[in-house]
């Protein structure tokens, strides 16, 4: 896993700087840190499981609009693994955007990071 695109990138934010931000963080080593386009991040979630048994992670998130996805935003720890599990969910969806897939691994890279190292992750939506 390159985890050195993990250390504060804005890739996937720049040039949408006037749009709402989405900012995962491995808060116990805060240069990892991924800035994104809530577009991006729409791009993967916009079309959720409806198969009774429930959402979790980002998706029951931002759907039920819980944690940092709430109308008040904010900062809102999570679980790895659950977030993980969620958004492997989304791997073989076709994208809207060319970008969304990358931005799809770098979530993932993240998360795989931070389970791997038994640290936690904050979101911040701003």
């Amino acid at each position: 896993m390159d985890i050195g695109n993990l250390k504060n990138n804005y890739t996937y934010y720049e040039g949408y700087e006037d749009e709402p931000e989405i900012i995962l963080t491995i808060n116990e080593a805060s240069e990892f840190k991924i800035h994104l386009w809530e577009g991006y991040v729409d791009d993967i979630f916009c079309d959720p499981v409806l198969d009774g048994k429930g959402w979790r992670g980002f998706t029951r998130d931002i759907h039920q609009m819980e944690g940092a996805f709430s109308n008040k935003g904010g900062l809102s720890e999570i679980k790895p693994k659950e977030y993980l599990e969620d958004l492997l969910l989304y791997k073989e969806k076709t994208f809207n955007f060319e970008e969304t897939t990358d931005v799809f691994s770098l979530i993932v890279s993240l998360l795989e990071k931070s389970i791997e190292e038994g640290v936690t992750v904050q979101v911040e939506k701003v």
